[in-house]
């Protein structure tokens, strides 16, 4: 299997985003067996590299039905990838995947935005620690990306139609996995390290992994969930972990992840992981990590 890929776009009219849900592109690769990935071709705004990683500003969906590989964010740690396997992936999450060297793989991917897909997002249905799941009926959704990258490629024009047909598989796929990605929720909160059932918990940690690289606070988060900073810290306590702990840990993770395999300056990376600043970041690697950033870069 040779490395190809095809991919399109789909203009994005004032009516389009007045339906609520919205295609931005369509793309389908093959990549053989040790070839380099992501396929230099590879749409620029798509484009990433493992160490780095990537962060979205819109929904993909990325279907393998071919190959393995490997998929890595916050929310799930790295994780094998198979085929009949799909990835959702969210705005603003970060997150990186690839193929098995030895193997290769074939996915298709599609993008995706609109007031739905985010309210997907707001009721848990879609969800950063649910990113990877299995699909049921592989060839009922190979048909239909198949067409919809059709359209992207020939008929652009016809995005309406297209987006029509990317949301009844969503829809599909989603109502095949909600009861399954509840568990695999579960699963990822309690390897987070903290065992709990606490729906108040598990929204916080939703909204850290998915923004901690914003300006995120603890009291932000509990004013967005509707209780105080004294409550969400009570519901935090009762689980042994502070809520400003998980959140710290979270931003020292991402910016573990950034020392360790890219160049970029730590004044960057300080920023990118949503720390205030290189002196807030060195700060809590001395605290948490008994280390500093610079240490780390140097291994």
């Amino acid at each position: 299997m040779k490395s190809d890929t095809q991919f399109g776009y789909f203009p994005v009219s004032a009516h389009a985003i007045a339906t609520g849900f919205y295609l931005t592109g369509a793309g389908v690769e093959h990549v053989g067996a040790n070839q380099p990935y992501p396929i230099p071709t590879h749409p620029d705004m798509y484009d990433f590299n493992w160490n780095a990683g990537r962060i979205l500003p819109e929904y993909q969906l990325v279907f393998i039905f071919s190959g393995r590989g490997e998929f890595e964010s916050h929310a799930t740690g790295l994780v094998p990838l198979r085929p009949g396997t799909v990835i959702f992936l969210l705005p603003d999450v970060w997150h990186r995947y690839r193929p098995d060297q030895a193997k290769g793989w074939a996915d298709y991917w599609i993008s995706f935005n609109g007031t739905i897909p985010h309210r997907w997002q707001e009721a848990g249905i879609l969800s950063a620690a649910t990113a990877i799941q299995p699909v049921r009926r592989t060839q009922v959704a190979l048909a239909a990306l198949a067409e919809i990258l059709s359209v992207a490629i020939h008929t652009p024009e016809n995005s309406l139609s297209a987006s029509f047909a990317a949301l009844g598989l969503l829809a599909e796929l989603i109502s095949d996995l909600t009861s399954a990605g509840a568990a695999s929720a579960l699963d990822n909160e309690q390897q987070a390290g903290i065992h709990t059932g606490d729906v108040l918990i598990h929204k916080a940690l939703e909204m850290i992994w998915n923004h901690s690289h914003r300006n995120l606070s603890v009291t932000l988060i509990a004013r967005r969930l509707g209780v105080t900073r004294r409550t969400l810290e009570r519901h935090f306590k009762s689980h042994h972990q502070s809520a400003l702990k998980e959140l710290t840990e979270c931003r020292i993770s991402r910016a573990k992840l950034m020392l360790e395999n890219t160049h970029l300056p730590i004044k960057r990376i300080a920023q990118a992981a949503g720390f205030t600043s290189p002196t807030h970041m060195a700060t809590a690697f001395r605290r948490e990590l008994h280390t500093t950033p610079g240490k780390v870069r140097k291994g």
